[in-house]
């Protein structure tokens, strides 16, 4: 049986991924996270049920609360669940998303014949199975707009703040991804799908550089300055149609 990890450890900021000792993909906590409890029994549900034992480190570490007070049930909204998740692409992406009317995994886009690189993916050291899925990410972070600027940069590029030609950045409703039972939970992503998701009933907005306004004293976008005006525009939109 292949084996992940789990690291427990105060010094990391919420939660991080990487490649840990001898190429295991790894999972980092804050124990004092207030979502912990909910991280440890995903992650470890998870990665079961995709064929990995998960080690602890500390080795002492008992998941056995986190397991017995999150129930294992994907399809059951939590206070910690966002309203909204995003998926940022680029142009070129977007329309052929828009052709097919749903968004695909990597994994559906390769069995069509489709180039899909999956830029995250070695360095990150994400199990295969990952690929089997379309990934969403926070509303707040620039976490799409990196990937999206690494996709363009053809290598991966982790910093918010530098030049960057914003592209499509899409919004979903999470809550009815997640009523609808279409949610998987993972530990280490916001809110992922298997194998595709449909565009209709899901996709409320997409905001694209020409529906934002660089801001006074900026002389380009970055990830960080287009999430935070194409946020602001989703939010002012959201009020007006409620």
């Amino acid at each position: 049986m292949k084996v992940s990890m789990l690291k427990i450890d105060k010094k990391v900021q919420g939660s991080t991924m990487g490649k840990g000792p001898g190429g295991r993909f790894f999972l980092g906590l804050n124990p004092e996270h207030k979502n912990f409890a909910y991280f440890v029994a995903d992650f470890i549900r998870y990665e079961n049920a995709h064929g990995r034992k998960v080690r602890f480190r500390p080795r002492n570490f008992d998941p056995s609360e986190a397991l017995n007070s999150v129930p294992d049930s994907g399809s059951v909204l939590r206070p910690s669940d966002p309203r909204y998740v995003i998926h940022s692409t680029t142009l070129e992406a977007y329309e052929k998303i828009i052709q097919d009317g749903q968004l695909k995994s990597t994994s559906q886009l390769r069995k069509e014949g489709k180039v899909q690189q999956a830029i995250g993916f070695l360095p990150l050291g994400e199990p295969l199975d990952y690929l089997d899925h379309v990934m969403f990410g926070g509303f707040g972070g620039p976490g799409g707009e990196v990937v999206v600027n690494s996709h363009l940069r053809g290598k991966p590029c982790f910093d918010p703040n530098v030049p960057y030609e914003p592209q499509a950045r899409m919004y979903f409703d999470a809550h009815k991804i997640i009523k609808d039972g279409l949610a998987v939970r993972d530990g280490t992503h916001m809110l992922k799908v298997y194998g595709a998701l449909p565009l209709e009933g899901y996709l409320l907005r997409t905001v694209f550089a020409g529906d934002v306004t660089l801001p006074i004293g900026a002389d380009h976008w970055t990830p960080t300055l287009f999430t935070e005006a194409a946020n602001a525009l989703f939010y002012h939109d959201m009020e007006i149609s409620s």
